[in-house]
């Protein structure tokens, strides 16, 4: 019996319809390109859909129903993505989990993930077979159902339910965790597939020759699950996918997967286009010139790495418009807004003391204190307003950004307290502070990450850019963070920034650092601490986690 012959004849779900259309009539079509070891595994229609009703099978077996939960902890590969497509072929919710690494603290960890079962409730939980017993002690107690990968070569497929209807919870999609608990951020078949015809119009995808998608972005995180695989998968554009630990390793693997599989677009975060700069050694060159668009997103897009990137690859092919920007959330399915393809990404130049009080203004003569790199206009059926005070403000007047669409989310799973906190009537309140100019979004920090010291606004994320180019600092591996001295009677500033190697003597990196955080926000920084690298924690998105820092900073250096 053929794959195709254990679907259900009926459907009637707006994003599992075109996917499952496309499958039955075409299952020798290109699914995706799936880097394995030192080789390209590739895999066409038919077979990921054979494996994906195994995964089905596997989740029928230990309980899993229309509208259950079921977390899935797999390594990257072909049956994390299969899995997950499993879950939603019997009406299930899957939501992915980030694997133990020994990048992490295991600790933290675990706790995080004991909470997070917890307060999830799901079904089951499918992880690769030798975390078994780890996660099924941190599930216990919860009634969860926890299921090894290797099930699914045993099982036998079987004819499939009707899929839920569109306004049914496909998925959940975890936050960060920067602070507290992972929210999981449920969302409807609907808004995922209204969402992606936006997002694909925003791109023009449907104008691009043979699309092709490049990604080593893990699946947990929203950028990595919507743009590289829940995108292509229901545009029927084929995947070309990295292990997020081998690219870390291997930066030039997302080259390699651009010249040798003509890939046309991919997305990263900030952050990775000065790791491509940093480890691009020796004489050996790539074509490059097949991508169409770099969509950056995922934090604060900086000028400097743009530029750098272009300057050391556009050789290659890369143009300041191969570089993109969008701003997105987990709340929205993903993009809020989207920069034109096609031409470079605008900037603003302004004065950064006008900007740190809350003023969008020029900055004098001669001077380009801050440059800020647009976000785009909003794409199709996505509004953005900027809340000052008590109101609604007009262009170029910092304050929170909101946003109301017809894809927004279906709420916090079991949190009905952060659902209703997170809303101004319609509006989604994001936390982020930024403004519109010309129809684009600005983003300029967030509302969180802001630190008064004696009165000033400093935006965290200045402080760690600017302590990152600090010789002997590893590039991308300080946190800035406020903390009360009780001696000064107010809060100073606190740099806690990883040794990039240990023959520089720390209180000539201190006194280097003391100086960059001086000259780029005017602040004196009230305690500098070097660490060995690993010491500080990030979340499973690859963001520092202030909250976790700042109580390792309290505990280990007995700070009150």
């Amino acid at each position: 019996m053929s794959a195709a012959s254990q679907l259900a004849p009926e459907r009637g779900n707006p994003f599992l319809d075109p996917i499952l259309a496309r499958w039955q009539a075409a299952p020798a079509a290109l699914f995706g390109i799936f880097h394995d070891g030192d080789e390209w595994q590739t895999l066409d229609q038919g077979a990921f859909l054979a494996r994906a009703l195994r995964f089905a099978a596997v989740f029928a077996q230990a309980g899993v129903a229309t509208g259950d939960i079921a977390l899935i902890i797999l390594e990257h590969g072909i049956d994390a993505h299969a899995a997950f497509v499993g879950a939603m072929l019997i009406g299930a919710a899957p939501g992915f989990m980030p694997s133990p690494n020994v990048k992490q603290d295991a600790v933290l960890y675990w706790r995080t993930h004991r909470d997070v079962f917890a307060h999830a409730k799901p079904r089951a939980i499918l992880v690769y077979d030798t975390l078994l017993d780890a996660v099924r002690d941190a599930a216990d107690g919860t009634g969860a159902a926890v299921v090894g990968a290797s099930l699914a070569d045993t099982v036998t497929p079987a004819t499939l339910p009707p899929a839920p209807d569109a306004g049914a919870v496909a998925l959940l999609q975890h936050s960060s965790g920067t602070t507290g608990l992972k929210k999981g951020v449920k969302l409807s078949y609907q808004a995922i597939s209204d969402q992606l015809a936006a997002y694909r119009d925003a791109l023009a995808l449907d104008k691009v020759a043979a699309p092709r998608i490049a990604s080593w972005l893990p699946l947990y995180h929203d950028m990595g699950l919507l743009s590289s695989f829940l995108l292509p998968m229901w545009l029927g554009v084929p995947i070309l996918s990295i292990d997020p630990f081998e690219w870390t390793r291997q930066p030039s693997l997302l080259f390699d997967a651009v010249e040798e599989h003509r890939a046309t677009h991919t997305w990263v975060p900030n952050f990775a286009l000065l790791h491509h700069v940093r480890s691009a050694r020796g004489k050996r060159t790539w074509d490059l010139s097949s991508l169409v668009a770099i969509v950056c997103c995922s934090e604060p897009n900086k000028a400097e790495a743009f530029d750098a990137f272009v300057a050391r690859f556009g050789d290659w092919g890369v143009t300041a418009a191969t570089l993109q920007a969008c701003y997105a959330m987990a709340e929205t399915v993903f993009a809020v807004s989207q920069t034109p393809v096609g031409t470079p990404v605008r900037r603003l130049m302004l004065d950064r003391g006008a900007l740190l009080e809350g003023v969008v203004a020029a900055p004098a003569e001669g001077r380009e204190d801050a440059v800020l790199l647009s976000n785009g206009p909003p794409i199709a059926g996505c509004e953005v307003r900027v809340l000052k005070d008590d109101g609604f403000a007009g262009e170029r007047v910092i304050g929170e950004v909101c946003i109301t669409a017809p894809y927004l989310f279906s709420g916090y799973h079991n949190n009905p307290a952060a659902t209703e906190k997170a809303f101004l009537g319609k509006w989604l309140r994001t936390g982020d502070l930024g403004f519109i100019d010309q129809g684009e979004v600005f983003i300029v920090g967030r509302l969180k990450d802001v630190i008064i010291v004696n009165g000033k606004n400093i935006f965290a994320h200045d402080v760690e850019a600017a302590v990152s180019r600090v010789p002997h600092v590893k590039p991308g591996r300080a946190v800035a963070f406020g903390h009360y001295a009780a001696d000064a009677g107010s809060e100073q500033l606190v740099i806690v920034a990883e040794r990039l190697d240990a023959a520089a003597d720390d209180a000539d990196v201190a006194r280097l650092i003391s100086h960059a955080v001086s000259e780029e926000v005017g602040v004196s920084c009230g305690d500098v601490r070097l660490v060995d690298q690993g010491w500080l924690v990030k979340t499973t998105s690859g963001k520092m986690s202030r909250a976790e820092n700042v109580k390792k900073y309290v505990t280990l250096f007995g700070v009150t």
